[in-house]
């Protein structure tokens, strides 16, 4: 079903951590690290408010929940660094530690095979296949962070 991005948004949050809401500037400029955006454990309350079971994935180099999660026919959001592994650390206000990556993107993983990955790209709007070597060193940089979004 249909849901309000702003609606969706403003149930997320902001926070200077992106594990608990969005960092920055939703609209701001892409690719620094002050103008973020939001890993996947704030997305899982307002998913459920809209009916929808978020599952956080913190695979750490490993394929198998990524393709368990496909197999079952679940879309899975995956958090990519791009720009390759430039990821340092930030301390939240209590002293949380987290990681940040410029150049980090989100995309949507909507099938696979034993040579590639194929996702759905928001960015530019187009569907894109990566081979498996070259999403696995993107999707590392931030330690495999997805989230299978499925009905409830």
């Amino acid at each position: 079903g249909w849901i309000s991005e702003y609606e969706f948004d403003n149930r997320v949050g902001w926070s200077d951590n992106p594990h608990w809401g969005y960092r920055g500037d939703i609209n701001g400029t892409w690719g620094g690290t002050d103008d973020y955006g939001v890993y996947p454990e704030p997305l899982v309350a307002p998913l459920a408010e809209f009916g929808y079971r978020g599952e956080v994935i913190s695979a750490g180099g490993n394929p198998w929940p990524l393709r368990a999660r496909l197999d079952a026919g679940l879309p899975v959001i995956a958090w990519l660094g791009l720009w390759g592994d430039l990821a340092f650390t930030e301390y939240a206000a209590d002293g949380t530690p987290f990681r940040l990556t410029p150049g980090y993107h989100v995309v949507v993983l909507h099938g696979y095979d034993e040579a590639s990955v194929n996702v759905s790209d928001p960015g530019p709007g187009i569907l894109r296949t990566y081979d498996w070597d070259a999403f696995m060193h993107y999707w590392d940089v931030l330690g495999g962070m997805a989230l299978a979004v499925s009905p409830f």
